[in-house]
């Protein structure tokens, strides 16, 4: 739902106005007050314009209904894709997304643990100290171990140029 102007700046006035009301009452001077008006009005105006230029994302299920999509997402439908994870039977299903055979078989030879470490790092990119976290080693560990699959994932390129 949209920031409807009006009746919310009604509302804004209205508090003011009894506000003032108190602020004069408990003796402030009216430079003041009007200096946390116009204060308050910026932070009314800043939350319009957030209002306006902002969007709640859609919910994360997927609704055939086209009214359910968000304005942004109905403009620009041909954008969005949709990656169903159900659909494949191993959490390295990346692997076979990759056009060029080569790399891709080489990928398909590296052993489990690596393929791990280049799945955290590389599809939910992780940092290293992130991955060493959760392997439970430490951050130099991961480091090698890449530089390793890197080295041994880049013959697929020097092969090919000599």
């Amino acid at each position: 739902m949209g920031f409807n102007y009006a009746k919310e700046h009604r509302k804004f006035e209205a508090k003011w106005k009894k506000l003032r009301r108190e602020y004069e009452e408990a003796g402030m001077d009216e430079d003041a007050i009007e200096q946390i008006y116009q204060f308050d009005l910026e932070v009314f105006c800043s939350e319009r314009s957030y209002s306006n230029h902002t969007q709640p994302l859609p919910d994360m299920h997927v609704s055939e209904n086209a009214a359910d999509h968000s304005t942004l997402l109905r403009k620009f439908e041909s954008l969005s894709c949709e990656l169903d994870e159900l659909a494949y039977s191993d959490r390295y299903f990346w692997i076979d997304t990759i056009e060029k055979t080569e790399l891709a078989t080489k990928l398909k030879q590296l052993t489990r643990p690596e393929l791990e470490l280049l799945t955290l790092s590389a599809i939910y990119e992780y940092k290293q100290w992130e991955i060493a976290w959760l392997l439970g080693c430490h951050q130099s560990v991961v480091s090698r171990r890449l530089k390793k699959i890197k080295n041994f994932l880049n013959s697929v390129y020097t092969s090919n140029v000599v």
